[in-house]
């Protein structure tokens, strides 16, 4: 069994700032994990040495930052959403300097395409099955418009894994979270599914086959159909500022395996 925190009185000049950097050194080095409970208020402003009000702010700057959560009658549990969190900050940062779907897809190709190099190098057969898994699931008639969705955006998350390069993954996922609804809104627009499942096992035929050459380049031509299916439908050419986290109302969503054709995420 893990032995208990020690939590030590906190004793420079800022307390807020320093109980907040002092409750993240605990919590990035792992003494506290998710799952785990604080102490209850009154005994952290005990072991702190800290005021309540201190305490309440030092709790509230955590849970923006996606460490902790507030459970009403129960306490504050250590999570781990700070990829989430993170992904809303950068949301802010592109809405307030009046970036669009264009700059997000430019830094998408540039990412995806590395990671499918990468990916094709160093993925391990389970990492090839959980990408087979996701367009599989793409590829079941079953699969709802949500369903189907999850799947595309989760096979450009597990193929980002395969690089085995964390900030990599970071960096993937985050654009992934600001492009859902646009990536929503492209099946609303055009449910076709022929061409996303042969640009997506075109991909993983490449990486399961370890050439990274011919990795990048079914991803290019991926990322090109996305590019072209994005321009038609009329989301890659809005004015700046109005296309982060955009979504489409008001249309009738088929399935999307109604029809065939069509790019993807």
């Amino acid at each position: 069994m893990q032995a208990p925190v020690v939590y030590a009185a906190i004793k420079q000049p800022n307390l807020c700032d320093r109980t907040v950097e002092y409750l993240m050194e605990l919590i990035l080095s792992g003494e506290l994990a998710p799952g785990d409970y604080l102490p209850a208020e009154p005994e952290l402003c005990k072991n702190l040495n800290v005021s309540r009000a201190t305490v309440r702010e030092a709790v509230r700057i955590l849970e923006a930052r996606g460490l902790v959560e507030r459970r009403h009658g129960v306490g504050i549990l250590i999570v781990d959403r700070s990829r989430q969190a993170a992904a809303y900050s950068v949301g802010l940062m592109l809405q307030r300097h009046k970036s669009s779907i264009r700059d997000l897809f430019e830094v998408r190709l540039g990412l995806e395409c590395q990671a499918a190099a990468l990916a094709a190098t160093r993925a391990t057969d389970s990492d090839i099955q959980l990408m087979a898994q996701a367009i599989e699931t793409m590829r079941r008639q079953s699969s709802t418009v949500e369903e189907y969705v999850e799947a595309d955006l989760n096979f450009h998350l597990r193929l980002a894994e395969s690089t085995h390069n964390s900030v990599l993954v970071a960096l993937t996922d985050t654009v992934h979270d600001l492009l859902l609804e646009t990536v929503r809104s492209t099946y609303v627009l055009d449910g076709r599914t022929a061409r996303r499942l042969r640009d997506h096992s075109r991909v993983l035929e490449a990486i399961a086959s370890h050439g990274p050459l011919g990795a990048e380049a079914a991803m290019r031509a991926h990322m090109r159909s996305t590019e072209a299916m994005l321009r038609r439908i009329g989301l890659l050419d809005l004015p700046d500022g109005v296309a982060v986290q955009r979504g489409v109302a008001g249309v009738s969503v088929a399935h999307p395996n109604e029809a065939s054709g069509g790019a993807g995420a």
